[in-house]
């Protein structure tokens, strides 16, 4: 993949892109705390990784059913509104929960409502926020308008889960929530402000057929997903893709996720601190891979690079089996960031190009399910795993990785995606 010659601050310039930017910027800041702080309230109240699972579990579910449809209602109406609902919905959802943690009421079911009710608005906003930007940018400004948003989202996944770590342990959880939400209403504000957004990108790059209108209006749900699905199946390149995503993200995101958390809580010192510090780390590396792609001229094909990096990372969850250092295990995460970030640059911008503009929603959709689809059943199996040995869930998960990123290897129809 050659790089591209639009400057990465470019895209900036782009009033919409700009508001687009500020305030997908200042709540991701928000989620940061979010991050920290659900995870370590489960395993405070229950000291289950178990449970852990379960409640990731519970917003990884209908964040991935409802994640088709959301690619439906984001090509039948606007990205921008169904963002704007969806933040406004979890901004109220997050100050509930915050409410209820600062009364000191907390129970099980409340960790679990309050996740489900994240996942089922997710399902909707994130297909939204990938399909947004080819509508505000030129097709020359996508790699650097995907790289800046993801840079910016790494280097705040740098430095917010340990800002997040500390906040808690200084001020309490509840005030990460109650910041988190805060965040959500000025994002809400910013797409307010967004003008002229609310026709398809493919309308105003002049890109759409004649007959798009009519079809639009007469697609219901449960047709418009038939209809990604048909044309993501029968695009060789993108089904291949897909579905070795599917595969992947199974064996790597439960792990990873289940993981942190239970190394903050049983290997090191530090408790919330350490898994803000590890997932910094994760932050970190995830910053130098973003940017890699638009400074690199030269990177291999999309099917190389996605089983070179998936050969590394089932290699890194291995190791973190056996690293008994806070360094050491915040270095492997950090290398497993890198690899995971600058593939979602290359892989989001390459569904991008490889779909037709009135279809990108769904495909969207479909690419997202590819990992978010799997999430639940990894964090059972991780969580599950967890509770009988640390050691024994990273070992397992990494060598399947691996042996499966080695037989992928051996397929041409993989490796010659490009």
């Amino acid at each position: 993949m050659s790089n591209s010659k639009v400057t990465l601050w470019k895209p900036l310039t782009v009033r919409n892109f700009l508001l687009l930017y500020i305030g997908e910027t200042v709540s991701l800041l928000g989620d940061q705390f979010y991050i920290v702080a659900l995870p370590w309230l489960t395993i405070q109240l229950t000291n289950s990784g178990i449970t852990l699972g379960t409640v990731l579990m519970s917003a990884a579910i209908p964040r991935a059913v409802l994640m088709l449809f959301g690619g439906v209602v984001s090509d039948r109406f606007s990205p921008r509104l169904v963002m704007l609902v969806s933040n406004a919905l979890r901004g109220l959802l997050v100050v509930l929960f915050a409410t209820i943690v600062a009364l000191k009421m907390t129970q099980l079911w409340h960790i679990y409502f309050f996740a489900a009710g994240f996942g089922i608005f997710d399902g909707f906003f994130i297909p939204a926020s990938k399909s947004i930007i080819p509508s505000l940018v030129s097709k020359e400004q996508l790699i650097a308008s995907n790289t800046l948003s993801q840079g910016t989202s790494q280097l705040i996944l740098l430095i917010g889960p340990a800002l997040g770590g500390l906040l808690i342990a200084t001020a309490g959880i509840e005030v990460a929530f109650v910041i988190d939400g805060i965040t959500f209403a000025i994002t809400t504000v910013t797409l307010l402000l967004m003008k002229g957004t609310t026709a398809k990108a493919t309308a105003l790059n002049g890109e759409l057929n004649q007959n798009s209108a009519s079809t639009k209006k007469t697609m219901n749900l449960i047709a418009g997903m038939r209809e990604g699905f048909y044309y993501a199946w029968h695009n060789q390149p993108l089904r291949i893709f897909l579905l070795v995503m599917v595969i992947l993200n199974f064996l790597f995101i439960g792990p990873l996720q289940v993981g942190m958390t239970s190394l903050a809580h049983s290997r090191f010192p530090g408790g919330a601190v350490a898994l803000g510090i590890l997932q910094s780390a994760w932050g970190g590396g995830g910053l130098i891979g973003t940017l890699t792609p638009q400074f690199v001229k030269n990177l291999p094909n999309i099917g190389v690079l996605l089983l070179t990096i998936a050969s590394v990372q089932g290699f890194g969850l291995f190791l973190l089996g056996f690293i008994g250092n806070i360094v050491l295990a915040s270095i492997t995460i950090a290398v497993l960031g890198f690899c995971s970030c600058i593939f979602t640059v290359v892989g989001i911008t390459w569904i991008q190009k490889q779909t037709q503009p009135e279809m990108l929603g769904r495909v969207m959709s479909l690419g997202m399910f590819s990992a978010f689809g799997v999430a639940p059943i990894s964090f059972a199996l991780a969580g599950f795993l967890v509770n009988l040995n640390l050691t024994i869930m990273f070992t397992v998960a990494g060598s399947i990785m691996l042996i499966t990123s080695l037989c992928l290897a051996a397929n041409p129809s993989v490796r010659k995606i490009s």
